[in-house]
C-alpha cells in the first residue's frame, strides 16, 4: 500500500514540476505543497473549486492533500485542471 503511495506522490512531483506556472513543489507523500510563479494560491484554490477540484491554500502555497487510495484517473483530471488554471 505504502509502495502505492509513494509510487503516486512520485507521479504527481514530476507532472507538477513539468507545468509552466509553478515554480517549486515540495512535501511529504501525497501532502504536496505548489509555489506558483504568477499567480496568487488563493486565487487558485477558489477557481478550481467553481471547477469541482477541492484544494487548499497553506500561507502563499497551494496545497495538495489526496486521499491515499486515489486513483491514477483522478489524479490526472485534477492535474488538467490545475494545469488550465495556472497557465
Amino acid at each position: 500500500f505504502l509502495d502505492e503511495v509513494k509510487a503516486k506522490s512520485d507521479y504527481i512531483n514530476d507532472k507538477l514540476s513539468a507545468m509552466d506556472g509553478v515554480e517549486s513543489v515540495s512535501g511529504l507523500g501525497l501532502m504536496i505543497g505548489i509555489t506558483l510563479k504568477d499567480k496568487n494560491a488563493s486565487d487558485v484554490v477558489k477557481a478550481a473549486l467553481d471547477k469541482g477540484l477541492l484544494l487548499l491554500t497553506a500561507k502563499t502555497k497551494v496545497r495538495l492533500l489526496p486521499p491515499l487510495n486515489i486513483t491514477y484517473e483522478e489524479i490526472d483530471k485534477g492535474l488538467c485542471i490545475l494545469s488550465e488554471l495556472i497557465k
